[in-house]
């Protein structure tokens, strides 16, 4: 639990324009690359609705772009703008900061076995949800 209360302050501290934390991962997803909000909502496992509503609101703040689909021109393909990768590029930089404190009090051995423990914890997290 504090761990979680100290990684939520870190996140505070590195958000941009005070995006909110559904914000933050639509950005994250997209750095995969183009996808349709449909694709968008399954992978987060939210509403369209709530998904359309935060789209629109990273693209007032010019984080995202969305163009009509080529194959369905109701869809529209969103991606990141330039000032959206610039963003992730920068919060990347600041979890590379928060990633060498956890190097400097961790030995190897223990930031394997961190890894793999958190790894496990994720996917059960994830199929749990997907199933849901």
């Amino acid at each position: 639990m504090l761990l979680q209360c100290e990684f939520v302050a870190e996140r505070n501290r590195v958000n941009p324009q005070n995006i909110n934390w559904l914000q933050y991962d639509i950005m994250f997803a997209l750095r995969d690359g183009a996808c349709l909000p449909s694709m968008l909502s399954e992978r987060l496992g939210i509403a369209r609705s709530k998904l359309s509503k935060n789209l629109g609101a990273l693209k007032t703040l010019g984080y995202v772009e969305q163009v009509p689909g080529v194959g369905d021109r109701r869809e529209l393909r969103t991606t990141l703008s330039d000032a959206g990768m610039t963003c992730m590029r920068d919060v990347d930089r600041q979890h590379q900061e928060l990633a060498d404190v956890a190097r400097s009090v961790w030995s190897d051995g223990e930031q394997t076995q961190f890894e793999e423990l958190s790894q496990r914890l994720i996917d059960a997290l994830r199929r749990n949800r997907i199933a849901q």
